[in-house]
């Protein structure tokens, strides 16, 4: 996560759609996403695009990818979504929120996580979750997993996240590529979720711009469309109900093996 040039001093709006699709093999949807502006605490009731102020506390947005047994995958994503976005509500009600106040929600919602993975029907369930907090026009992203974050600017997407996988920790180390990478049968070992015993949660800010949009998506989004045909779809569809939807869509078409989520957001 690369830190970019000063924030721009005037305030700025947010529009924001989400989507989810449970895919073509998966017979539950374990994906959970959710988005609120703070200030205000309105949540999106979904169907349409909401339109916020990023002034104050900002808007939250987040994607979570569950796994484990059962409906256990779907339970920790929804408590993953539903336990930062409560935290961070109440946080925004007491006084200022800014990145740490992201991370200590984030750490005290995985602890709960983790005590409610000790009933035998929930055992070892987990989730991933990646997180915006747009301020104005600067965000904050935090990550627990291989969950996503794209920017777009320009005609050009750059990852603001970094897998945190096994595949990506032997890229990192220089032992595999990317393309090996992407092959492998590994790729989908996460080294940390939200649920273990302790997790360390990875932040990065970025200054934002008008027009920019960015992306939050789970893996079931990336394993199937790489990251140019994510940009050309994003960048052809002028609105971001049907940026989000047209992703989804070729995602199905590309087979979607596992459950698929989107939030496209754009700064006005």
């Amino acid at each position: 996560m690369v830190a970019k040039p000063a924030r721009a001093a005037e305030p700025s709006r947010l529009r924001t759609f989400g989507a989810t699709d449970r895919g073509r093999v998966r017979e539950v949807n374990e994906d959970a996403f959710g988005m609120v502006e703070l200030e205000s605490g309105s949540r999106w009731q979904g169907g349409r695009v909401a339109t916020w102020s990023t002034l104050g506390a900002g808007v939250l947005l987040e994607v979570s990818d569950g796994m484990g047994g059962a409906k256990a995958g779907e339970v920790a994503s929804a408590l993953s979504v539903e336990g930062v976005l409560g935290g961070m509500l109440a946080a925004a009600r007491r006084g200022p929120v800014d990145e740490d106040t992201l991370r200590f929600v984030i750490e005290h919602v995985s602890e709960r996580i983790h005590s409610a993975g000790r009933r035998p029907d929930r055992r070892g369930m987990g989730a991933t979750l990646t997180a915006l907090l747009v301020q104005g026009y600067e965000g904050f992203v935090a990550q627990i997993g291989d969950s996503r974050a794209y920017l777009l600017r320009d005609g050009a997407i750059g990852q603001i996240t970094h897998d945190q996988s096994y595949v990506q920790m032997l890229v990192d180390a220089g032992v595999m590529t990317a393309d090996q990478a992407e092959r492998s049968p590994k790729k989908n070992i996460i080294l940390q979720v939200m649920g273990q015993e302790s997790v360390s949660v990875a932040l990065g800010r970025i200054a934002l711009r008008s027009g920019d949009r960015v992306l939050l998506c789970s893996d079931g989004l990336t394993n199937v469309v790489d990251d140019d045909a994510i940009r050309r779809v994003a960048e052809t569809e002028t609105d971001v109900e049907s940026a989000a939807s047209a992703l989804i869509e070729r995602a199905l078409d590309g087979g979607a093996p596992d459950n698929v989520t989107v939030i496209v957001a754009e700064i006005e």
